[in-house]
């Protein structure tokens, strides 16, 4: 079982981008038993990262009149970070019972606003530190590239700017399915049929090959809808399928 833990407030901590935050034991939990830390001081931490193993306390326990007993593992409970951050601080003991509302762990958190592959980045920076993510940066904004995360305030600013180039180009979106609308694919090649016009690639090695061929009149089409709307294909197939598909048709045509 998991209890997401709760936060509180805290004092800021020294430099602009870092704050500590409290996280405390769930108010709607039982008071727990700590049984064992999972982070230190100095861990890095993500939203769901285990904190600590307890064990409920039963409720005819709670007075303290009974001895301590070894806890069942079974029933142990994993407490779990909402945030990212870096541990500053371990609240509570070994053995200790934990209340509701206790505070357990204060984590330092930082606010990078861009993570690329765990590197923080912020517009002025110029010599970055591989980290692990610890930023408030966990939107995927390019399809290209999906490690490539921003915050939550950073993808709202950048989708406001969007919007605001297509209203300046007085475009909308137009999204066109890639699978028997704008392409056929098989692996199913006939040996048969003109190679005229196929694309014969594979996503990997062991990978099928896959034969692939643009509908009739499709580059007409997109030349045309491309003067009215910004357009993005999708796929219920791969990624990969999908770049490995659009770079082969864009960069030809």
């Amino acid at each position: 079982m998991e209890e997401p833990a709760d936060s509180g407030g805290g004092g800021a901590a020294q430099g602009p981008m870092a704050q500590v935050a409290e996280i405390r034991c769930p108010i709607a939990a039982r008071p727990m038993r700590l049984l064992e830390w999972k982070v230190k001081p100095g861990s890095l931490v993500n939203v769901d990262s285990v904190l600590a193993l307890c064990a409920p306390i039963p409720p005819e326990k709670e007075s303290g009149s009974h001895p301590p007993e070894q806890p069942n593992r079974l029933s142990e409970k994993k407490l779990k970070s909402d945030r990212a951050g870096v541990v500053k601080e371990l609240c509570c003991q070994l053995g200790q019972v934990i209340s509701p509302g206790v505070v357990v762990v204060r984590v330092e958190e930082c606010s990078h606003p861009i993570v690329m592959k765990g590197l923080l980045y912020t517009r002025t920076q110029t010599n970055t530190k591989q980290q692990a993510l610890i930023s408030t940066a966990n939107v995927s904004m390019v399809h290209s590239v999906p490690e490539l995360m921003v915050s939550s305030e950073q993808a709202e600013q950048l989708g406001r700017e969007d919007q605001q180039r297509l209203h300046r180009n007085k475009k909308l979106v137009l999204m066109v399915d890639l699978d028997q609308t704008l392409i056929h694919t098989t692996e199913h090649h006939c040996q048969l049929m003109s190679n005229k016009g196929i694309f014969h690639f594979q996503l990997g090695r062991g990978e099928p090959m896959l034969h692939t061929r643009l509908r009739p009149h499709c580059k007409d089409f997109l030349e045309k809808i491309a003067k009215l709307y910004e357009l993005h294909v999708f796929t219920f197939g791969s990624r990969l399928y999908a770049h490995t598909i659009a770079g082969k048709y864009t960069h030809k045509h």
